[in-house]
């Protein structure tokens, strides 16, 4: 199988820019043909070709094929929380790369989370993240 990043030009204009400036949080968008745990397999695997530590990885998901994952990341001294929104569909692309402060980016990770299961807030594992962040 190809790559989704290879597939997608996860290393054209876009993801690389925005990995590299200055925001603490990058948002991905990303239509793809595969499921939760392959999506989220792929991924690390293109953030680690280009050259991201990945340190902690998370994936939440809906019977409705889409989903949000978490990765945080360190390379050369700078640290990433990059969330990853994804849509099972026939397509494979990313759609739209942005950077984020970290009370941006929080806050919408939160509110994805919540949008995918109600009953996750109650989850011991998300509880702990949201004291962490």
């Amino acid at each position: 199988m190809e790559a989704v990043g290879r597939k997608t030009g996860w290393h054209g204009p876009g993801f690389r820019p925005v990995m590299e400036n200055g925001a603490e949080w990058v948002s991905v968008t990303m239509k793809t043909r595969w499921g939760p745990t392959r999506v989220l397999k792929e991924f690390e695997e293109e953030l680690r070709r280009d050259g991201w530590k990945v340190d902690f990885k998370a994936n939440w998901w809906s019977p409705a094929n889409y989903g949000v994952a978490m990765f945080e990341a360190e390379r050369d001294g700078k640290r990433k929380v990059v969330v990853l929104k994804w849509a099972v569909t026939g397509e494979e692309r990313i759609v739209r790369v942005e950077g984020k402060g970290a009370e941006e980016g929080r806050r919408e990770f939160f509110s994805l989370v919540d949008m995918v299961s109600d009953n996750l807030m109650y989850d011991s594992v998300l509880r702990s993240m949201m004291d962490r962040y």
